[in-house]
């Protein structure tokens, strides 16, 4: 099987955007509830994540596919992996807020992130990085402002709500923004041109970041830890989070911001 396209999985996952849509109008701060780890779940979680399963199965049957709310067996001899998270940022869908996305990605037999889809209703935003080629926002190509700019008190990074408990961010000139998904906080330099990075917490597992990856890696950007090493797949595969921060953007963004991070 080889797989140079995963576009025929626009619609579907568009699809479970509008179902999940509905679904959050209709919702009250009662209807969430929470995992063993004390994570937020909603009945809406599954019913995306069934759906795009099953989509994914009948279009590519020989691929893996690992989602957050079920658990699915990995076979090594399989030659591409699908990593799924139905809501990312579910804390803030089941409050009405509009930071929560479908995130989607495509690993080839290597575990390399190779296409991407990040659906964020809410925001009206589609942003796809399909294989061997770069991110496209709502069909468009991106376009980026000046990324040569130096870190400033004007700069922008995107990052996770509990950033102030992993790293002392005081000599961090710029401006911090949170909206609540971690898809988003690491595409956030792809989507928006005032943003200088991205971070996420460590704390991800491959459905949380393998899309954002994908996209990144698309239009040349950095995806890497926060010691500089490259992000590996291969303890995710088998359920293990990420387990160190993540930064992605511009080469020489990521130098400047890791110069003035400090973990706690």
């Amino acid at each position: 099987m080889h797989i140079d396209s995963i576009a025929t999985l626009l619609d579907p996952v568009k699809t479970a955007g509008a179902i999940a849509l509905k679904e959050q109008s209709q919702m009250v701060f009662s209807d969430r509830g929470f995992k063993p780890d004390s994570s937020i779940i909603t009945k809406v979680d599954p019913m995306v994540e069934s759906f795009l399963v099953a989509e994914i199965e009948s279009q590519f049957p020989r691929a893996n596919i690992l989602a957050e709310e079920k658990v699915r067996r990995f076979d090594t001899q399989k030659p591409y992996t699908f990593a799924l998270d139905p809501i990312d940022g579910t804390d803030g869908f089941s409050q009405g807020m509009a930071g929560w996305c479908i995130s989607l990605a495509l690993l080839d037999k290597n575990l390399l992130p190779i296409a991407g889809i990040i659906f964020a209703p809410k925001l009206d935003m589609l942003l796809f990085a399909d294989v061997n080629r770069p991110a496209t926002l709502n069909g468009k190509a991106v376009q980026f402002g000046e990324q040569s700019d130096p870190l400033s008190g004007k700069s922008n990074i995107m990052v996770p709500s509990s950033v102030h408990r992993q790293l002392d961010m005081s000599h961090f000139p710029g401006k911090i923004r949170s909206i609540g998904s971690a898809a988003l906080h690491l595409a956030g330099p792809v989507i928006y041109p005032g943003v200088f990075a991205g971070i996420d917490g460590g704390k991800g597992f491959i459905w949380d970041v393998a899309a954002a990856h994908a996209i990144v890696s698309s239009v040349g950007f950095d995806f890497e830890l926060l010691s500089g090493k490259k992000v590996s797949y291969d303890s995710m595969v088998k359920g293990s989070p990420v387990g160190e921060l993540i930064l992605s953007g511009p080469a020489g963004h990521i130098v400047e911001l890791r110069a003035c991070l400090k973990k706690r």
